[in-house]
């Protein structure tokens, strides 16, 4: 319970920029428009400086969900926004056909071919898209992506977190 409560704590936080010790928050988008909120699953880990020699760790583990599926063309071009300015050392997009009875990824992961781009306001780097296509139509894609941030301000420890997509792909004519 105390889990889920402070997932809901680090969701109403706003955008991680970075170094701001937060969880970033992520958006599945397809051109410019906004698809789903990532949902945060499995887990995640960040670091933050308590005083000059001090650190905290705040892990949490989280229920794995998955949002309602929105339907994409196959071979559609979505990105994965990550709102922190910080370029992510390891970004990885798992897709699962199928959902186990407890709504668990069910069966083997295929990692998605993924481009990482740098997503810059008024000459700043605010965020970065991780690009990534859906080929096979007719097709649910159950997504996990993964990011992994070295804390370079603060406490020097390896932040990392899951999020969660949904799409279904329609044939390319449809």
């Amino acid at each position: 319970m105390a889990s889920g409560l402070l997932g809901v704590l680090l969701l109403a936080s706003g955008p991680a920029q970075a170094h701001d010790h937060q969880v970033p928050e992520t958006v599945l988008k397809k051109g410019a428009k906004e698809l789903q909120a990532g949902t945060r699953v499995f887990e995640s880990s960040w670091d933050r400086r308590l005083g000059d020699d001090e650190c905290e760790n705040e892990s949490v583990i989280y229920r794995t969900r998955f949002p309602e599926a929105d339907s994409v063309a196959a071979g559609a071009k979505l990105r994965v926004r990550v709102s922190k300015a910080q370029r992510p050392d390891s970004f990885g997009i798992a897709a699962y056909r199928a959902l186990d009875e407890e709504g668990e990824p069910s069966g083997e992961a295929r990692l998605l071919s993924r481009t990482l781009e740098r997503v810059i306001v008024d000459g700043n780097t605010v965020a970065w898209d991780a690009v990534f296509s859906v080929k096979n139509p007719g097709r649910d894609y159950y997504l996990v992506s993964e990011g992994h941030w070295q804390d370079t301000e603060s406490c020097g420890g390896d932040q990392f977190a899951y999020w969660s997509f949904h799409v279904k792909t329609r044939s390319a004519a449809s």
